[in-house]
Formats: structure tokens, C-alpha cells, sequence
């Protein structure tokens, strides 16, 4: 019975037997042209026994087991039922063509599509079962043929193509396509007859020939764009300007040094540097000089760093992998040697290291750069920490990595933080000096997480003005102090006005920061006279024009606009001469010293704001002797410990603040 059997599948389907000898052939042509006798024998049988023979058979079985219990001869559900069953078994025999060709990305799916296509065009436009075997087992070589630098290309090549989903499901939506086409003349058009003379047959054989044509150019323009850049990358594996590494030699190479490395030689670590005040170089003295510098800074860092990875990836900013040994005292030379370079400016070296603790890339596979540039971005986030210090070597720790996932969840979840209460406001008294009684408060935004408990404020304040986005955590102080203004007045507490900060970010978000502010105070109903917007010195460095306007705008609401910080900056004399300040806020630096320059520079400052009109608060103030300081020299009003650290509004007394 089963020679029977077989003979009868030999006269129906010789044609799908004799590609699936083409199909392993081609295989074994293809990817195992080196490979012993034995491994040829067995990949030979395993590829002939998941070729589109066997799916074929695969398919008659699922489709005559249906349609048993279905009858649907003919219909369009006859159609959509055929077209699975030729399609499923192809999908499955694929995944294992995978698995016996033992490379990973889309050369084995790619190579089965051509196969398939070629099967599926043959049973379009064949007229005699002849004709179909000639013209499948020609177009299947032809087609591997025309596609036999691109095949060897993604079998063989570090190419990005492995990661591609689209190339992927561009192969599986035409093979789907085609599929349905072979099915669709015996089926739909003419009832499962014999298609030949039908007009309509002959029009679907030509469409599908036109598919597989379309299909083809596709595919070669997307191989020869993707080959082609690909091969310059390669050849330009040195930056031309520097003559260190590129990125892409450094994404290709790194992980098989760490893979190698860490298996018998020193710990290593990935850094990133950045050269500071490089800029200045460019505009004094012109990029050829730049120019120079970088290389000298390249021909440093591998002269140092001989059996590491140097890369230049943008501008000023080296990359590489280094062994951490020594690392950091070795980049400290680097750093002062950068700095001898320095023409009319000083040249800061700074760099992060960030060490390789876990690998787990594969060995040969060298495509999936994920774990390199994470690794990257965090020797970059070390760098970030230098930032204001004299240090130029920095590594990434744990405490920078809890840093960093905070800095990550706040932008996540600063929205939530608003409307779940996360954001808390604390005020803060500022006592008039002559009554020693409270005058005002200032309104200070505390973040109470649930996840990561108490943060401070350089924890959420600098990411959010970084991205512009500190005006959320602003506006929120506004209308909580409106809603603690509606409770007071119902409760018949007394109202004192507050202060609360402004960031030059707000200015500069993309929002209509004085509407917002405008509404906020209608829709809570705060009068006026209790808000005072407060800008720091800092935030005035830049466009002048913009915060002038803005200070006028807010005194055109109606509203107080203090400084806070003064002295902070180093133009605060012009500060004064170019804008209208209701108050100024020395900052607290001068009481933490207090020594006989600091209370020089407090009392000429309050006896030149007076002359100006302008009333004086002083930050920090935490002793008797502070105290009796500003009332001498006329400080109009006193904030710090000496009264009251920033509370929660409930612990703030209903009598008010007694001193």
C-alpha cells in the first residue's frame, strides 16, 4: 500500500519531489559547502525533508481533512480554507530549515521564499504538469541565482538585516500573496474546474507573474542600498578626522574584545569623554586648529590605551573599552595633557567609566549592539557628574544607578505625581524684621514617592527643567495654595500672601505660562495680593529681553516679582539697573559665612535696595546673631531655621508662627 501510495504522490507531484532535491542541493551549495561528508549527508536528507515537497503533503492532508466535514466546493471559504492549509505547514517547516541551516536572521526565510515562489508562479502559468516541473526547477535556480551575492550577504556578513523585522514580513506577506494567487484561479474563478482558456486564469497567472517581478526588484534595490552602506561603513572603519575607531567598528568589534577579555584577562570598562570649553577653540581660532586638537586627544588616548577600543562618535565626544585597571590614573594624565593643550581657553578632559560586570552576548553574534550603547549611555551619565567639580574621571555606581532610575521615573510619572497628591507643598515663613512676626510664606514643591519614599529637590527639580517640563510641578504649588486659601477662609484663618518660583524652563516650555497662572487664580479665586512670583538670578543669564517682558507682564497681572538668589550670579548690579524687582532675596551663602566681607556686602546691598524701593529678605538666617545683623543694617524681612524649616500646612499653628 505505501509503494502504491507513493508511486501515486510520484505522478501527481514529481514536481515538488524534484525541487526538493534542488531546494537541499542549493542548501548544501549554499551554507555547507565546506562541511565534512557526513554533515552534507544528513543536512542534504534534513533540508529535502522540510522542503515545499513536504509542506505540500502537509497541505493536501490538513485541506482533505477539512473539507471532509466542511463543504464548501468553489466558494470563497473554499478559497480562505486552501490558502491556509498551503500556507501553515510552510511557516513550520521554515522555523525548522532555520534550525538545520543553524544561522540566525532572514537567510533561511529568505531562501525558502524564493523556493516557494518559484512553485507557486509555476502553478499559474503552467499549462502541462511538464511545463510546471521545467518551469519550477528553472526559476528556482534562476531566482537563487540572481539573489547568490545577497543570500551569502545576510548568511555570512555582520549585517543589520539579521535585526530587521520588516524584512521578515515582507517575505511572509508575499508568500502569503502568492499563495493565495496559486490557490485563487482553481477555487474562486471557476468553481475548481481545469483553469486553462479561462480568460480569468490567464489574468490572475499574469498577475502574480508581475508580483514575483515587483517582488524581485524590491528586494534587490533593498539589498543594494542596505549592501552598499553597509560596505562604506566597513571601509571606513577609522574616523577621518581624529584617526581613531568609528562607532560602527566599535559596535562591530567591542563585544567579541569583552566576550575574549573576560574570559582570561583583566576586568574592562566601557567610557565616555567629552572636552569642555572646546567650543571656545572653534570660534577664537578656527576649526583647523579644533581640528588638530581632537587628533592629538585621539593619538593620546590609544598611545594610553594600546590593547583598548578608542572611538570618536560626534564632536569633542570619545567612546571606547578600556581595561579598568590603572584606568582612572591613566585618564587623569590623558586630562592633563588635554588641558596643556589649551590655546587662549582651558581644555577640560572629563570622562565617565562605566565597568562590564554582565555579558551575556552569544558568542558570533555581534549584531545586537543593545548591551554596548546601554553601557555607553551610562559611562555618559557618569560624565554628567562632573559637571561644576575640577574632577575629570568619574565611575558609574550604584548610587548613580538609583539616581538614574529615579531620574527615569520622575519624567515617567510627574503627571501622576500631580493628580495622586505625590506633591506635596511646604511653606515656609519669612519674618518681618521690625515686628518679628510672619509676613508671608514660601511655597516649596516636596516629592513624597511611593515607590522611591522622600525625594529631594535637585532629584525631581533638575530633570524636569532639563526637558522643560518644571512647569507642571509650578503651577501645582499655585493651586494647592488656592484650594489651602478656600479651606483658611472657611475655617476663618488668617490668609498670608506667598511666594513661589518661576524657572526660565517655564518661559520656554511652549504653554501660555502667564494664561495658566491668570486661570489658576480665577477658577480658585485667589486674590491677588497673595501671589508672588519669584525668579532667580540664574534664570535672568541669557536673552535678557524675554525676562524682562515676562517681569512686566506678571506686574501688568497685578502681581509682586521678587529675585530670588541675589548675589548668586555675577551681574547683579545690572540685574538691578535693567529690571523692576518688588523684592530681592540675598542668598543665603553670605549668612552661612558671615564673616566681615559677607556683612559688608549685605549691608550696602540693603541700603542700595532701599534707595531703590525695593525690599530685602535675607535666606539662611539660623542665629540670634544673624538676626540682630539684618535689623541693624535694615533688612526688611528674615527667612531660615532661626523660625521654622518648610512644613506641611497642617503644622502650621492656627494662631500663626509665635517668635
Amino acid at each position: 500500500m505505501l509503494g502504491q501510495w507513493l508511486a501515486a504522490y510520484w505522478s501527481r507531484n514529481y514536481t515538488d519531489v524534484v525541487q526538493g532535491v534542488v531546494f537541499a542541493w542549493v542548501t548544501l551549495r549554499l551554507v555547507f559547502q565546506r562541511a565534512d561528508t557526513k554533515t552534507k549527508v544528513q543536512k542534504f536528507i534534513l533540508s529535502f525533508l522540510v522542503s515545499y515537497n513536504t509542506a505540500q503533503m502537509l497541505s493536501g492532508l490538513l485541506y482533505f481533512g477539512i473539507v471532509s466535514h466542511v463543504h464548501a466546493a468553489g466558494t470563497l471559504l473554499d478559497f480562505l480554507i486552501a490558502t491556509g492549509c498551503l500556507l501553515l505547514p510552510v511557516f513550520f517547516l521554515m522555523g525548522l530549515y532555520r534550525e538545520i541551516v543553524g544561522v540566525q536572521g532572514p537567510a533561511p526565510a529568505f531562501i525558502y521564499t524564493l523556493f516557494f515562489n518559484a512553485n507557486c508562479l509555476a502553478m499559474l502559468i503552467a499549462m502541462t504538469t511538464l511545463q510546471r516541473l521545467l518551469i519550477t526547477v528553472g526559476l528556482s535556480l534562476a531566482l537563487v541565482f540572481c539573489f547568490r551575492k545577497e543570500i551569502r550577504y545576510i548568511l555570512f556578513e555582520k549585517s543589520v538585516l539579521r535585526m530587521d523585522r520588516r524584512f521578515h514580513g515582507t517575505a511572509m506577506a508575499f508568500m502569503m500573496l502568492i499563495g493565495a494567487e496559486a490557490e485563487l484561479p482553481r477555487i474562486v474563478l471557476n468553481g475548481g474546474a481545469d483553469t486553462v482558456g479561462n480568460q480569468l486564469a490567464y489574468a490572475v497567472a499574469i498577475t502574480g507573474g508581475l508580483l514575483v517581478i515587483l517582488f524581485l526588484i524590491f528586494m534587490k534595490f533593498n539589498f543594494f542600498a542596505i549592501m552598499k552602506y553597509e560596505n562604506y561603513i566597513r571601509a571606513h572603519d577609522d574616523d577621518t578626522v581624529t584617526g581613531a575607531k568609528s562607532l560602527s567598528y566599535l559596535l562591530e568589534h567591542g563585544g567579541v574584545m569583552i566576550r575574549q577579555v573576560r574570559a582570561n584577562g583583566p576586568a574592562l570598562a566601557v567610557f565616555y569623554s567629552d572636552i569642555a570649553n572646546f567650543r571656545d577653540v572653534n570660534i577664537l581660532h578656527g576649526y583647523d586648529a579644533g581640528t588638530v586638537i581632537l587628533h592629538q586627544t585621539a593619538e593620546l588616548l590609544t598611545q594610553t590605551f594600546p590593547d583598548g577600543i578608542v572611538a570618536r562618535i560626534s564632536g569633542t565626544h570619545f567612546v571606547g573599552i578600556v581595561p579598568v585597571h590603572q584606568a582612572e590614573e591613566k585618564f587623569a594624565q590623558v586630562a592633563e595633557k588635554v588641558e596643556a593643550l589649551s590655546l587662549d581657553e582651558t581644555l577640560m578632559f572629563r570622562v565617565g567609566l562605566c565597568p562590564v560586570k554582565d555579558w551575556d552576548q552569544p558568542a558570533g553574534d555581534t549584531t545586537h549592539y543593545s548591551q554596548l550603547t546601554t553601557l555607553i549611555d551610562l559611562a555618559a551619565v557618569a560624565t554628567r557628574h562632573l559637571n561644576g567639580t575640577r574632577k575629570a574621571v568619574q565611575f558609574y555606581d550604584d548610587a548613580m544607578r538609583q539616581n538614574e532610575a529615579i531620574r527615569l521615573h520622575v519624567l515617567a510619572h510627574v503627571d501622576k505625581a500631580v493628580e495622586d497628591g505625590w506633591l506635596q507643598v511646604y511653606y515656609q515663613p519669612l519674618v518681618d524684621i521690625k515686628r518679628k512676626a510672619v509676613a508671608s510664606y514660601e511655597a516649596l514643591s516636596r516629592w513624597s514617592d511611593p515607590q522611591y519614599g522622600f525625594l529631594t529637590p535637585d532629584q525631581f527639580v533638575e530633570p524636569l527643567e532639563r526637558v522643560r517640563m518644571i512647569y507642571k510641578i509650578d503651577l501645582n504649588v499655585l493651586r494647592r495654595y488656592g484650594q489651602l486659601v478656600r479651606d483658611w477662609q472657611a475655617a476663618g484663618r488668617t490668609v498670608l500672601p506667598i511666594s513661589f518660583n518661576i524657572s526660565r524652563t517655564d518661559l520656554e516650555a511652549g504653554i501660555d505660562l502667564f494664561g495658566e497662572i491668570e486661570a489658576i487664580i480665577r477658577e480658585e479665586q485667589i486674590p491677588k495680593k497673595l501671589v508672588h512670583v519669584e525668579i532667580t538670578e540664574t534664570a535672568l543669564n541669557g536673552d535678557s529681553a524675554v525676562m524682562q517682558r515676562a517681569v512686566r507682564r506678571f506686574h501688568d497681572m497685578g502681581l509682586e516679582v521678587w529675585m530670588d538668589d541675589f548675589g548668586s550670579g555675577y551681574s547683579s548690579l545690572n540685574v538691578l539697573k535693567d529690571y523692576q524687582f518688588d523684592v530681592i532675596k540675598i542668598d543665603m551663602v553670605f549668612m552661612g559665612k558671615f564673616d566681615e566681607r559677607s556683612k559688608t556686602i549685605v549691608r550696602d546691598v540693603c541700603r542700595m535696595a532701599a534707595d531703590l524701593g525695593i525690599r530685602t529678605v535675607a535666606e539662611g538666617v539660623e542665629t540670634a546673631e544673624h538676626y540682630a545683623f539684618l535689623k541693624e543694617v535694615g533688612c526688611t524681612y528674615a527667612q531660615g531655621y532661626l523660625f521654622s524649616k518648610p512644613v506641611p500646612p497642617d503644622q502650621i499653628p492656627e494662631e500663626g508662627f509665635q517668635f
